[in-house]
């Protein structure tokens, strides 16, 4: 990673923690470094960050006597890892606290607030939590599951079964598609006003991520992609996907909602991007996403001034 400009580096990709996967092995080294004075732990709860108290944008990463005091514990956690002689650790809420407590914020909120390292960090750790939340249960025998190897592994319980379950990360393609001087975006009914997008999908069983991206992009759109070209990827913990993120050419520009998904699709050049975000009738996904990433990348490849500084300028929500 050291060879890579810093600048190519997608949020929550950008920190190289030492995650220390042979010490996850020994249960007693594990239970020292969490004793540690030096250890940190952050409280995760239902996908939010516990806060500090006084500061609701800093994220509360606690001593062990801190964690006690404000949780009643400091366990079960997650061991994340260690940087200059600190030990990181998630610790795991979700059956102590009411959904509706208070002292936590969203991960989109927080990565706006602290350094990339610590978006990544962060990132990391809500991913672990909502793995271990999903997986309290064998898939093979419904039996409940033990965590184990500092937090990196659950085991069944069951002793006939014994099934060893390890952290999920599930593949989806995000996709930019490219046709002469255009970009095509599309929209879901869900999302904030006039919030368009780059085209997602997940990767189906028995297929290359590059045939996901021609896939998905016909049963959205209806367009035919002609080339694929990789661009970067990016972990996106909402809950455990690998964003794996494409430019594209297409052999055609008739759109075609198939499958219903999204309720809006079309082209835009960049004069009329600009246009729409001074009339309010475009905002572009969140910063922090691959999807802005591969937008950007676009757009600034021949506009006058960057995606951003647009946004900037014209005070785009949630930018």
């Amino acid at each position: 990673m050291d060879h890579l400009q810093r600048s190519r580096l997608n949020l929550l990709t950008s920190h190289m923690l030492d995650r220390g996967a042979l010490l996850r092995l020994d249960p007693a080294v594990i239970a020292e470094r969490a004793a540690d004075e030096r250890a940190r732990f952050i409280g995760i709860h239902h996908l939010r960050i516990a806060v500090d108290e006084t500061d609701l944008q800093c994220p509360a990463w606690l001593t062990p006597g801190e964690a006690k005091d404000r949780f009643g514990r400091c366990e079960p956690c997650v061991y994340l890892g260690e940087e200059d002689n600190t030990p990181y650790f998630a610790l795991l809420l979700d059956h102590e606290l009411a959904k509706t407590a208070e002292g936590f914020s969203g991960l989109r909120a927080l990565a706006r607030e602290v350094n990339d390292a610590q978006a990544t960090l962060l990132s990391y750790a809500q991913a672990m939590a909502a793995w271990h939340h999903r997986y309290r249960f064998c898939g093979r025998c419904g039996s409940a599951t033990i965590m184990d190897q500092g937090g990196h592994v659950r085991v069944c319980g069951e002793t006939q079964c014994g099934e060893t379950h390890y952290p999920r990360t599930d593949p989806a393609i995000i996709v930019l598609v490219e046709r002469d001087e255009r970009a095509l975006f599309g929209r879901k009914p869900e999302w904030p006003s006039h919030r368009y997008s780059t085209i997602a999908g997940f990767v189906e069983p028995g297929e290359s991520a590059e045939q996901a991206v021609v896939r998905e992009v016909a049963e959205e759109t209806g367009i035919d992609v002609t080339a694929v070209r990789y661009h970067s990827s990016q972990p996106w913990p909402f809950p455990g996907s690998l964003m794996l993120g494409y430019h594209a050419e297409a052999g055609s520009d008739h759109i075609s909602l198939n499958d219903r998904e999204l309720d809006d699709a079309l082209w835009l050049d960049r004069e009329e991007i600009v246009t729409r975000i001074d009339q309010g009738l475009f905002v572009p996904p969140p910063s922090i996403s691959i999807s802005f990433r591969l937008i950007e990348d676009w757009f600034d490849r021949e506009a006058p001034f960057t995606l951003r500084q647009l946004c900037q300028n014209n005070g785009v929500a949630e930018f």
